[in-house]
C-alpha cells in the first residue's frame, strides 16, 4: 500500500511544478497586402510584462500587444507590424498559481496617405 501512494505521489509531482520557456503565440494571418510605397518604418519598439493567475478566477497585470501600440503611438507611429513574441510561464500545482511572463519587440509604421490601418 505505501507504495502505491508513493507511485501516485510521484506520477502527479511533475505536474505540481512547471518552468516552461519558448516563442510566444503568433498569428499569421494578414487582413490586406502591404508595398513598401504604402507606409515609413520609424523604428523597432519592445514591451514585456508579466501576468499572473490564481486559481485560474483572478487574472491580473500585462498589457500584451496594447503596450507595443501605445509605444507606437508615442514614436509617431499609426501600427506596429512584424511583431515578435517570447513567453516564459512558471506555474504551480497546475492552476493555484501561474506567471506569465513575456517579451514582444514590432516595428512602428506610419501610414502614407490613402491607406489606413485596420481597425
Amino acid at each position: 500500500m505505501a507504495a502505491l501512494v508513493a507511485l501516485c505521489f510521484a506520477m502527479a509531482l511533475p505536474a505540481c511544478y512547471n518552468n516552461v520557456r519558448g516563442p510566444g503565440p503568433t498569428n499569421g494571418f494578414t487582413t490586406f497586402q502591404l508595398d513598401s510605397d504604402d507606409y515609413q518604418i520609424l523604428g523597432t519598439v519592445e514591451a514585456e510584462g508579466t501576468i499572473y493567475s490564481i486559481l485560474g478566477l483572478f487574472n491580473y497585470g500585462g498589457q500584451g500587444f496594447s503596450a507595443l501600440r501605445e509605444k507606437a503611438l508615442e514614436k509617431g507611429g499609426d501600427d506596429v507590424i512584424n511583431v515578435q513574441t517570447d513567453l516564459e510561464v512558471f506555474g504551480l500545482l497546475f492552476f493555484v498559481y501561474n506567471e506569465f511572463r513575456w517579451k514582444a519587440t514590432g516595428t512602428v509604421i506610419r501610414y502614407r496617405s490613402g491607406v489606413r490601418a485596420a481597425e
